[in-house]
Parts: structure tokens; sequence; C-alpha cells
């Protein structure tokens, strides 16, 4: 029994010696120039500073120190070479150690048992390794001049509308761009009236104009500006109708002077009737400007439209 517990002691002794040799061999001296790799890939390169049980420190060339956890470290390479705990010669001390120490209790020493090898990838893992990501998006460009068919949604009159009053309008039909559907149809277009001129009595013709300014796109496509023509109408010119009225006071004013004082009559009757239907015109107002919701309108892009298309899997 004596004699087995001084063996034990002996192969308890060659075990630290052994352990102190390989903490020994397996970090270099304070001051050495190192390059310490970490088990995520990092790598620190500098002088060794401070070799502490749980961490070491590294010094960059430019000042900056580094402080890297033993538990972090795959390797430690000097001018000597690989260092890092876990060298051969390192494994070879601890095996014989291990050895030694079976030998004392009259037991085989244990076989190393190998890492256990990762599983091996399925096929769907591989396809979905080996297919890259395409992007969701792509951005396309509606150059400008490009002509939007639109439908007015929003009703919009020369006597009625006001200044900044909303209009609003609906593509007719889609919009492509480089290869892409830009716009869908059913897109909604948002200005304002930008001048409403009601007709006057004397002279003037009534107008009505508006521009659309932002373009709220389907989806969670939001709201983005743009920049498009001014669309205007002009009410058509009177000139002729009131023409006809003046005629037609003027022929019932001598039809009616003939049949009551001759020829004389009829001049006078003329001139009455004239004049009446003068007045008549310049009391009436002209024609005016109303387009209801429903009528199409064309609005003209003045700059590039740029939007975000969604790609759809193929």
């Amino acid at each position: 029994m004596g004699q087995v517990m001084k063996k034990l002691a002996i192969v308890l002794g060659l075990v630290l010696i052994a352990s102190a040799c390989e903490r020994t061999e397996a970090t270099p001296a304070v001051g050495t120039d190192v390059k310490v790799e970490k088990k995520d890939g990092v790598k620190v390169a500098g002088k060794l500073i401070d070799v502490q049980a749980e961490r070491v420190v590294v010094e960059a060339p430019d000042g900056a120190k580094t402080e890297v956890r033993r538990s972090e470290i795959a390797s430690i390479t000097s001018a000597t070479g690989l260092v890092a705990a876990g060298d051969p010669a390192s494994d070879a001390r601890r095996d014989a150690a291990a050895k030694a120490a079976a030998g004392a209790e009259g037991k085989a020493p244990a076989a190393p048992v190998a890492p256990a090898a990762p599983p091996a990838p399925t096929p769907k893992e591989d396809a979905a390794a080996a297919k890259p990501k395409l992007p969701e998006f792509v951005e396309v460009t509606i150059p400008a001049g490009t002509t939007l068919s639109a439908t007015l949604a929003s009703a919009v009159a020369s006597d009625t509308s006001k200044v900044e009053d909303p209009v609003r309008a609906t593509l007719k039909a889609p919009v492509s761009a480089e290869g892409h559907q830009a716009l869908p149809a059913g897109t909604t277009l948002v200005g304002h009236v930008t001048s409403a001129e009601q007709s006057a009595k004397v002279k003037g013709r009534a107008s009505i104009a508006f521009r659309f300014n932002t373009i709220d796109l389907p989806g969670d496509g939001g709201r983005q500006s743009i920049s498009s023509e001014t669309i205007s109408r002009l009410a058509p010119a009177t000139k002729k109708k009131d023409a006809t009225k003046i005629g037609i006071g003027a022929g019932a004013g001598a039809a009616i002077g003939a049949i009551v004082g001759g020829g004389g009559g009829a001049a006078k009757g003329a001139a009455i009737g004239g004049a009446a239907g003068t007045g008549a015109v310049l009391a009436t107002r002209g024609d005016e400007v109303r387009l209801a919701s429903g009528t199409p309108v064309s609005v003209k892009l003045t700059a590039p439209l740029t939007v975000r298309v969604p790609l759809r899997e193929r």
C-alpha cells in the first residue's frame, strides 16, 4: 500500500510539472511581438505587455491596448512559431502523464475521444445556402415628358372652385418603365386648383386651371412628390351667340315699327330692338367651365419620377 502511494505521488508530481511546462510554453514572455487569433476569427497583433492566468493584454503599434480572455483565444503566434495551448508537444506531455497515472493504478489509459463530426447538411439546406438572396425591390425612373392618362375623381368648375381647392384623379392605365410596371392602374394623383375665373358680363371668358404635385402609391408605397404641367380649360367664346341675340332684337323691333309707323317706324324699331338685344347680352354672363368627376385628363410629367417597385418571385 505504501509503495502504491509513493507511485501516485510521483505521478502527480509529473502531471504538475507537465502542466507548468505547458503553461510556460503556451504563452510567450512579456515584451514579445505576437499575433493573437480569437475563436471568432478576429486577429490582434502587437507586443505582449501583460500575461495573467485568465487573460493577456496586447499593445498595438499605435499604442492601443487590447485585452483578450484566454477562453477566447484560438492561437498565439510569435516569431518562434505557434505557441498556443493545445500544440502537439503539450498534447504529448498530457498523454504521457495520463499513461503514467493509469500505470500506477494498474489500469490501461483511456483512448482519446475524437470530437463528434457535425451533422451533414440536408439537400434543402445546401440549396438554400447556394441560392443567393434576391433583392425585394428595384428602383425605376419614369422620364420627364411622360404623359399619364388619368380620370378626375373630383369635380372642378370656374364658378364654384377656389384656388388651393384639392383635386384628385386616378390612373386609367398602368405606367411601365425600364421593363417594370412602375405605376399600376388606379394609382391616385393629388393636386390643387391654381386658378378659377368666373365669366364676366361684358367681356372675359371663364377658365379653370389645376396641377398635380403628389402621387399616392398603392399598398405601403406611401406618398411621393411629382412635378407636372398645369392643366387648364377656357370657356368657348360667345360672340356669335351675342350677335344673334342683338340681331334678333333688332329684327323684332323693325317688324313692330313697320306695322305701327311704316318705313320710318321700321328704322326706329330696329334701333330700339337692337339696343334691347345689346342690353340683354351685357346683362348675361358667358359660359362657365365645369369638369365633372370622371372627366379624362392627361398629366404630363415635367421632371423624372423614381419609384420603388416590389420584385415578384420567379
